[in-house]
C-alpha cells in the first residue's frame, strides 16, 4: 500500500477475504480527504461491486488475476483506476437489465454493474498492455 498526500494506491489479491481491507483502506482515504455522504457511499459501494467481480469472474481459479487499485482525490471529485489481468471484459458493454421486468423473468446477475453506471459521473475502459482498466470519476461536491 502506498499513500501519498490525496493518491492511494492498493494491490489487491485474487481472494473475496481482502474486500473487508480494500472497504477499510478506502474509509480511511475518504476521511482523511474529507469525502463523507453520499458520494463516500457510492463511491465505496462501486469498488466493492467491481472488485467483487474482478475477483469472482476475470479468470479460472487456477490462474490468479492482479488487481490494482488507484483512488486520487481532486478538489471536486474522486478519480478511480481499477486494472486487472484477467481475461478481457469491458463492463460498460454490459447489457442493461430490465428492471421492470417481474422479478421471476430477470436473469441472475447483471445489477452491480447497472448500479455503478447510474451512482458514478464517468467511466471509460479500455484494453492495454493485456490488463482491463476501468477509470470511474465520483464528483464530491454534489451532496
Amino acid at each position: 500500500m502506498e499513500i501519498m498526500s490525496e493518491r492511494l494506491r492498493l494491490s489487491i489479491g485474487n481472494d473475496l477475504h481482502e474486500l473487508e481491507r480494500l472497504r477499510c483502506e478506502v474509509e480511511a482515504f475518504l476521511e482523511r480527504g474529507g469525502v463523507s455522504g453520499r458520494a463516500a457511499y457510492h463511491i465505496q459501494l462501486a469498488l466493492d461491486e467491481l472488485v467483487t467481480n474482478v475477483i469472482s469472474y476475470a479468470s479460472p481459479p487456477d490462474r490468479p488475476c492482479g488487481i490494482e487499485l488507484v483512488l486520487e482525490r481532486g478538489p471536486d471529485a474522486v478519480d478511480m483506476t481499477l486494472e486487472d489481468d484477467g481475461d478481457p471484459f469491458n463492463p460498460l458493454q454490459a447489457p442493461e437489465p430490465d428492471v421492470n421486468a417481474p422479478l421471476e423473468a430477470r436473469p441472475i446477475g447483471g445489477l452491480g454493474i447497472h448500479f455503478v453506471r447510474k451512482i458514478m459521473d464517468q467511466l471509460s475502459y479500455e484494453r492495454k498492455n493485456g490488463r482491463n482498466i476501468l477509470f470511474i470519476r465520483k464528483k464530491t461536491n454534489q451532496e
